[in-house]
């Protein structure tokens, strides 16, 4: 029988219930702990950093009217590659235009990674029956969940806020460059609830179709929705798309130039909250781990992962693939279909179409290919790297969860698990190429123009996604699967952010080649990059055998 003084030592502290393990919302929150302080860092050193480099490279009025004259030179069709254009001349206008749009897509990456698994994920491995068994009630653990990431998102949101007080007071060298703590809040609350919402979003659909396809169907909605809302004023037939979502609501608040939609804000947050509701109440009233209440038609035993540790390793993540693979090609569906759009708004810009033959003489850009170079290529690539991590998380799944020890217990080697597992998620990649290759194909023959050589060019998503999941069996295998994931994300983000960044920071160039990336050429117009190619390959044979040596040489969970 336990002493008073044995139950008191039992008792959570108040600390450890907001902090540590005395409660499921601590727990979320010590667990998010690291993501949030990389978030958080990041957003600030990044605003910080870009609105001093605004500022010394544009120092001076007649820099600055000949920026604003150039942005606005630029034909519309290209315009919607940054923001709307307001206000350009003045560091929150430019600031907002050309990096205000993109921030919300990084922290939506980490909103629907994080709440995708929140929930569907520890169901998956089986860790969330445990939880339940404690006599919580299902509604109380989904919401300590969600309120832990909330929370931790806010945080980092509360200091991407001081950071673009303090960047819009201590470097506004010109009339309009101050940027007013009401602008600063309204970016904030904006990029906040944007993230939201796309997390909101998987976390709404995991109870139904499990975390990979959550996932997907989140990610394919935010980075599709971002694309058709910059595009809806020059091709028209994409504004139907961009209304359907939050960026098409909110297109008129550029906070950081003056500009305010505050009722489309007030809108997001309202859509938040609903979709966070029906994922709490999906996995209230739903059983565990069932993740469709459709009947399906009975798959062959090879897909079912009973044809050996190949078969097994695919029929693992074959939902994402297939999830992944239709979400990025019906977004390669509707931007190959608005490509004739596109292409006779080019047309009336003959001055930007010699441009473009100066600058790449043997690249044509005014095509369907073209466009989709334009447009497609920069976010199918880090969509293709999220599969990738996704499916890799679920290759990972076997050892995090405890079960390679019993899979081990076969007569199965850990060499045959390790390349099985590769080959299983090689296999993943082909068919996520497949299916979006069949979008890309569909939607540019709708247009009226040749889609071969377009639907060549998505083997580039194969190409990075093969490389990614050399580099994190290689990060399995040598230092644990349970980092493989994580890692492969933030190798996705930061060599985008060094495209997007770089040149503006001044980093040297030897740091910007370090994104793969942008090794690869133009191959939606048929123009590659052996580099890439070949770099590509090394990533991906090499990363697979050095996991396999590594994973034969450490302890398990290691």
């Amino acid at each position: 029988m336990a002493t008073a003084s044995q139950a008191v030592a039992a008792r959570p502290t108040a600390w450890s219930r907001v902090y540590g393990f005395g409660s499921i919302f601590a727990k979320t929150v010590r667990d998010s702990r690291r993501a949030t302080f990389i978030a958080a860092g990041v957003l600030g050193l990044i605003f910080i950093g870009v609105s001093r480099a605004i500022t010394a490279e544009f120092d001076t009025q007649q820099a600055r009217t000949e920026l604003e004259n150039l942005v606005n030179a630029v034909p519309p069709i290209l315009q919607g590659m940054a923001g709307k254009v307001v206000n350009v001349g003045t560091l929150g206008g430019y600031l907002q235009y050309k990096y205000g749009v993109f921030f919300p897509l990084v922290l939506s990456l980490w909103s629907i990674l994080a709440l995708s698994g929140t929930l569907a994920g520890e169901a998956q491995r089986g860790s969330l029956e445990f939880v339940l068994a404690t006599g919580r009630s299902r509604r109380r653990v989904a919401l300590e969940k969600l309120s832990g990431h909330v929370l931790m998102l806010g945080i980092a949101i509360f200091v991407a806020f001081l950071a673009i007080a303090l960047a819009g007071n201590a470097f506004a060298t010109l009339p309009g460059d101050e940027i007013t703590v009401l602008s600063a809040f309204g970016y904030a609350i904006w990029l906040g609830l944007l993230a939201l919402t796309a997390g909101a979003l998987a976390f709404a659909l995991g109870p139904f179709v499990g975390r990979g396809g959550a996932a997907g169907i989140a990610g394919f909605v935010t980075f599709a929705g971002f694309i058709v809302n910059g595009y809806r004023a020059p091709v028209p037939e994409l504004a139907p798309f961009a209304n359907l979502t939050w960026w098409g609501w909110t297109y008129n608040h550029v906070a950081l130039a003056g500009e305010y939609d505050w009722p489309s804000v007030v809108l997001v947050a309202i859509v938040a909250v609903g979709l966070m509701a029906i994922g709490i109440e999906a996995f209230a009233r739903r059983d565990i781990g069932v993740t469709t209440a459709l009947p399906v038609p009975s798959m062959p035993h090879g897909l079912l992962g009973l044809g050996g540790p190949v078969a097994r390793a695919l029929s693992g993540n074959l939902g994402a693939a297939v999830a992944w693979g239709l979400g990025v090609g019906l977004f390669g569906l509707t931007l190959g279909g608005a490509a004739r759009g596109f292409m006779d708004q080019l047309q009336d810009s003959p001055q930007f179409i010699e441009i473009l033959s100066t600058v790449f003489p043997n690249v044509d850009y005014a095509s369907a290919g073209g466009f989709l170079q334009l447009l497609f290529v920069e976010f199918g690539v880090i969509l293709a790297g999220l599969a990738a991590a996704t499916f890799i998380a679920g290759w990972a799944s076997d050892e995090t969860s405890g079960r390679l020890e019993i899979v081990l217990a076969t007569p199965l080697s850990r060499a045959r698990w390790a390349v099985a597992g590769a080959v299983g998620m090689l296999a993943s990649v082909a068919i996520f190429v497949a299916l979006t290759a069949a979008g890309i194909g569909l939607g540019v023959k709708s247009s009226g123009t040749d889609a071969s050589t377009p639907v060549v060019g998505v083997a580039v998503l194969g190409l990075y996604a093969a490389a990614l999941v050399g580099i994190g069996h290689a990060i399995g295998g040598v230092v644990g699967t349970r980092f493989a994931a994580p890692i492969v994300v933030v190798f996705v983000i930061v060599t985008w952010g060094l495209q997007l960044l770089g040149q503006l920071l001044g980093l040297p160039d030897v740091v910007r080649q370090l994104a793969l990336t942008s090794h690869f050429g133009q191959p939606m117009v048929g123009v590659w990059d052996p580099v890439g190619i070949v770099a590509a390959i090394v990533l991906a044979i090499g990363g697979v055998a050095l996991g396999t040596w590594g994973f034969q040489r450490r302890d398990l969970r290691s």
